[in-house]
């Protein structure tokens, strides 16, 4: 599993003091509330001294970056977090980076592998390439039977699977 997680983008400076608006890469923009750890922008990590959320973006203020030229030189420059500083995902929960390139088995059989996850309101749709092109199906727990990072094998409920999936 990768230490560095991709959490966001930088969008813009905020203010006159450093602060930057960034865009959160996840379902729930509001778990980052409250971050302490450090992030990694361009290579160089910066320890975060205030993290809040208004909406879909996070605002944060780091470190060493206390005037609007210095937020600017980040402008459009992806943001990571170390995986082992970030909040403790609940149980059933996973980071899309760890989803990606799972091997999908459905009755037994290993159909093929996960290579993209669109993130919609009501579930996520996980899309798999298969020896004969692609499916997909949304991320249901009815459906999800297990997840084995371990492993790297998602093991999904076979008649469910056969309501659901979309082929093509």
């Amino acid at each position: 599993m990768r230490s560095e997680l991709l959490i966001g983008r930088i969008l813009r400076p905020r203010g006159l003091g450093g602060e930057l608006k960034a865009e959160v890469y996840s379902s729930d923009p509001h778990w980052l509330s409250g971050y302490a750890g450090s992030v990694i922008i361009d290579g160089k990590a910066y320890r975060v001294r205030k993290f809040s959320h208004e909406g879909a973006f996070g605002y944060m203020q780091l470190d060493g970056v206390t005037t609007v030229d210095a937020a600017e030189a980040l402008r459009d420059k992806d943001v990571y977090a170390l995986r082992d500083e970030l909040p403790k995902n609940k149980d059933g929960e996973y980071y899309i980076v760890d989803i990606l390139g799972l091997d999908v088995i459905v009755g037994g059989d290993d159909i093929g592998t996960v290579v993209d996850v669109a993130q919609y309101g009501s579930a996520d749709v996980y899309t798999v390439k298969t020896k004969d092109g692609q499916l997909s199906f949304p991320a249901l727990k009815a459906l999800i039977k297990n997840i084995d990072l371990e492993a790297g094998k998602m093991t999904l409920d076979a008649t469910i699977f056969e309501r659901v999936v979309v082929r093509g």
